[in-house]
């Protein structure tokens, strides 16, 4: 209607002999600036790159990583059953490319440093993440469908491994592009609110991150050293990397919104986690979880809500506690305990400056104040941790980074179960692992998922994606 209109207003000032100006002025909306700024693009970005984490790898990992499982008032969902089909997975994979990742690509070429360096930064954690949940994806052809940018509709798809080696150097180009800035950035910085500061430790600590996935078949222990001596990196709650929700509609955290909006959250607590906080003595059982209406502290088999009595509720059993399922609870992209369990981890495997014992202790540490728990110097003293050899002190690392994840970086809990685990040992899969094989599962005992799909969208319309896997494919540093 509008085209029509514009038409005609050119007709009829052609009519009255005034047709001699620049006719393209005409059909220009005023109300709509032809133009973006970095500032607001930033924040659309965080803001879907936010959803995708907590609504998308949270929501599906929260049932992978056996923290809960499916409860009363719905029948059991395929995510539990272990049966996934492509269109699962369309919806992350689209927000994070044609959103997210098509907005920080646009705010990288702006003149602005500030918000070009930590673009750079928040793409290489992006790229990690599909990576780590898909494999192999586009990269060096992703982003390029305008036709400036060579109008390439069907990206090909690059080696997982290859991906991994160039984020280390988009860090540096984002940290270079910091370098020697005190400002710059304002509240469109949904992490950290302007600080360049802890932009540069949140950077260091996703290096360690990257360099210890590739640690498991690339020999990168100079690296790791050498980052370790350097130091820089997230040590306390206000430099985690975060994005803040009010909780108010339309402000809320993003998986709790999820499902609000429909079911409502059925879920509940898995035994896996809660037997082995029982078997541990673990602290931390009243803080992620919530007694049932009659006091208790009541989990179930995963999967096995189809066994539960038909007049069964959701409050004859524990669910998750405000700390990990709440209306305005951020969606933590990388912790204090994270970083610190990482160190511990660096410092056994590859002896480098710091300690571990105290490193480890850190991590429990800082996870206990995050959700409220009290007594961690008696716990770590019964996991005796500085007595144990490497192997136990690795295996030791692996199971309470995986505990300290449960409610608040699900997707990252999910992941490192899937790095400790090796073809030698097995930590939590296996008849013998922690994990317990789901009730209604159509993978063998002690068989878990260790991939995502790919999109079925991604499958239908690019014809250079390559065939659709099962869900027991590897990422590169899987063994």
């Amino acid at each position: 209607m509008k085209i029509i209109k514009n038409i005609f207003c050119i007709a009829l000032v052609c009519m009255l002999g005034s047709c001699t100006g620049d006719l393209a002025e005409l059909n220009v909306d005023p109300n709509k600036s032809p133009t973006a700024n970095p500032e607001e693009v930033l924040t659309a970005s965080i803001g879907y790159m936010s959803y995708v984490v907590d609504a998308q790898y949270n929501r599906r990992s929260q049932l992978w990583g056996q923290y809960w499982t499916w409860g009363p008032g719905v029948a059991i969902g395929n995510v539990e059953r272990y049966i996934s089909a492509g269109n699962d997975y369309n919806n992350g994979w689209a927000r994070m490319y044609s959103n997210a990742l098509r907005d920080l690509k646009f705010v990288a070429e702006s003149d602005s440093k500030a918000h070009a360096g930590v673009s750079k930064i928040l793409q290489a954690y992006i790229f990690q993440g599909l990576v780590d949940h898909f494999g192999d994806v586009p990269f060096s052809e992703a982003l390029s469908g305008e036709p400036e940018n060579g109008g390439i509709l069907s990206p090909s798809y690059d080696d997982d491994a290859d991906i991994y080696a160039q984020l280390i150097p988009m860090i540096d180009g984002g940290l270079d592009d910091l370098a020697g800035l005190s400002d710059g950035l304002g509240a469109e910085d949904l992490l950290y609110g302007g600080d360049i500061t802890k932009w540069t430790k949140f950077a260091n600590s996703l290096k360690l991150r990257i360099l210890m996935r590739q640690s498991m078949n690339s020999d990168v222990s100079a690296q790791v050293t050498s980052l370790i001596a350097a130091g820089n990196f997230i040590e306390g709650p206000a430099d985690a990397a975060e994005v803040a929700f009010d909780g108010a509609v339309g402000d809320e955290n993003p998986m709790y919104a999820y499902f609000e909006r429909s079911l409502g959250n059925y879920f509940l607590a898995s035994n896996t986690s809660m037997d082995y906080l029982r078997e541990t003595n673990d602290p931390r059982l009243g803080a992620f979880y919530i007694p049932n209406s009659s006091g208790n502290f009541v989990s179930i088999k995963q999967g096995s809500v189809d066994d539960q009595p038909f007049t069964a509720s959701p409050s004859d059993f524990s669910q998750g506690s405000a700390v990990t399922y709440n209306n305005d609870n951020p969606v933590i992209l990388m912790s204090d305990w994270e970083v610190s369990f990482l160190r511990a981890e660096a410092a056994v495997r590859f002896g480098t400056a710091d300690d571990a014992n105290s490193l480890f202790e850190s991590a429990l540490t800082q996870n206990f104040n995050y959700v409220g728990a009290v007594d961690t110097v008696g716990f770590v003293a019964s996991l005796d941790f500085a007595g144990s050899s490497d192997a136990d002190k690795v295996k030791t690392i692996a199971i309470q980074k995986w505990v300290s994840m449960n409610g608040l970086q699900e997707d990252e809990g999910w992941i490192e179960t899937r790095r400790f685990d090796t073809d030698g040992n097995k930590i939590f899969s296996g008849v013998n692992g922690v994990f317990d094989t789901p009730a209604i599962s159509v993978m063998p005992e002690g068989t878990h998922p260790s991939i995502w799909l790919y999109p079925q969208s991604e499958i239908s319309l690019n014809p250079n994606s390559p065939a659709q896997r099962d869900l027991m494919g590897r990422v590169f540093w899987d063994n």
